[in-house]
């Protein structure tokens, strides 16, 4: 009878698990069933996503906002905080961007903007179609992910193909932890053209681990102006870095000219 028992415990405890999964997902604000959005190529996901975002920056309670399984066009989005409650942002979805470059206002796809307790997972992709415009690794000033003026963030178990900085970490980045990402092709991950302008805030903080960097042109480097304004940029951390047929593996230049 124990060993029976014991099943049914199990039993009930993964079905307990599975339910609360459920209704989380539930709770969810998802942008297709509720926003509209919908899984087509032909149709942007920019409103929906907006809308969405809109309603959990008005909630006062924690919010996740899902993005399901499909393919979506995304023409562009720009994410502003701030937020009563911390918001997640949920993609198990492929995500393309306009496959003309001309489609784009700003030099710019995905921003997020004054946030703050928010998190960003769920496995999908950010696909920037650079191949249908350029090749891939000749594409410069398209950085996968960019952070300036932001404190605190992770970025974890991150895959990055692009033809620029695959992370460029620019002024006022603090106490960011950057760990598990795949890079290649691309330039590598940078603190990036520091001193190009004046009253530029101090990078400190800052590491980087257990990161995987395949076909790039530099593995990790700092990069700043020459003859320009003053900067910091202190408390550095490189660490357990693997590397393949990159051309530059630390680079330290304090005469950055693109």
């Amino acid at each position: 009878m124990a060993i029976n028992f014991n099943v049914v415990c199990t039993m009930s405890i993964i079905l307990n698990l599975f339910l609360a999964a459920m209704e989380a997902q539930a709770g969810a604000l998802d942008v297709v069933t509720k926003f509209g959005a919908k899984a087509d190529l032909n149709i942007d996901l920019s409103k929906p996503l907006l809308d969405a975002w809109k309603e959990a920056c008005a909630s006062p309670t924690p919010t996740t906002i899902l993005i399901p399984e499909g393919t979506y066009l995304l023409s562009q989005a720009t994410l502003e905080g701030p937020f009563k409650a911390p918001i997640k942002l949920k993609v198990q979805s492929n995500i393309k961007a306009p496959a003309d470059p001309k489609a784009f206002k700003e030099p710019k796809w995905v921003s997020f903007l004054h946030v703050e307790n928010f998190k960003f997972f769920g496995g999908g992709a950010f696909d920037g179609q650079g191949t249908a415009a350029y090749k891939r690794e000749d594409s410069p000033n398209t950085d996968g992910i960019h952070i300036g003026r932001s404190k605190g963030v992770k970025i974890i178990n991150t895959n990055i193909k692009t033809g620029d900085d695959c992370i460029s970490i620019g002024d006022g980045s603090k106490n960011l932890d950057i760990t598990g990402v795949t890079c290649g092709p691309g330039h590598g991950i940078s603190i990036s053209s520091l001193g190009k302008f004046a009253n530029e805030e101090p990078v400190e903080g800052i590491k980087v681990s257990n990161c995987t960097l395949t076909n790039t042109s530099n593995g990790v480097r700092i990069k700043t102006w020459a003859g320009q304004f003053p900067g910091i940029a202190s408390d550095i951390h490189f660490e357990d870095i693997t590397m393949a047929n990159v051309s530059c593996l630390i680079l330290i230049d304090q005469k950055y000219c693109p």
